[in-house]
């Protein structure tokens, strides 16, 4: 028996084992990608130790009934409203400290259901993470906080909404 030249079907055997592998390897790029963002995401927002930060900037909140009229009226005006300047407190020097110690850089105020537009003005990392912030919950209000290190975190508040 004579052997057949075999070199077609080495050539057609490569192309498909190489196929193969680049099909494998950019699958595994992608899904490293999406993980690799994810990893990002949950570093940067809403991690636990700024939530318990922001918690005790809610409770401060709650505990001044004129603080909440306050924010009662302003919303109502306006989709949003900044509060790093402590203006509305009784006490502005502890709302100072307490900003200071938690590092906080800014705290917005805004309805849970979050306008997205109303924050065009912000910068783009703010953008970004109202962007990100996902509707949920029957609260009539929301805290954004962003704070010096970069990081964001988010706590609804408020009375409970009759038609969520």
């Amino acid at each position: 028996m004579k052997k057949k030249n075999n070199k077609g079907f080495m050539l057609v055997e490569t192309l498909i084992v190489t196929v193969f592998v680049a099909g494998v390897l950019i699958y595994m790029f992608i899904q490293y990608s999406n993980l690799s963002k994810n990893y990002q995401i949950t570093y940067k927002y809403n991690t636990v130790e700024k939530l318990y930060a922001l918690e005790d900037v809610r409770d401060y909140i709650l505990s001044d009934d004129s603080v909440v009229s306050y924010i009662d009226i302003s919303l109502s005006d306006s989709p949003r409203l900044d509060i790093s300047n402590c203006a509305m407190f009784k006490d502005i020097n502890y709302c100072e400290k307490m900003f200071e110690l938690e590092n906080i850089d800014k705290i917005i105020i805004t309805s849970n259901i979050i306008d997205k537009s109303a924050f065009s003005d912000y910068t783009q990392d703010i953008i970004d993470f109202v962007n990100e912030i996902k509707p949920e919950g029957h609260e009539s209000y929301r805290i954004i906080a962003r704070f010096k290190d970069s990081t964001f975190a988010t706590l609804r508040f408020g009375n409970k909404i009759s038609n969520p």
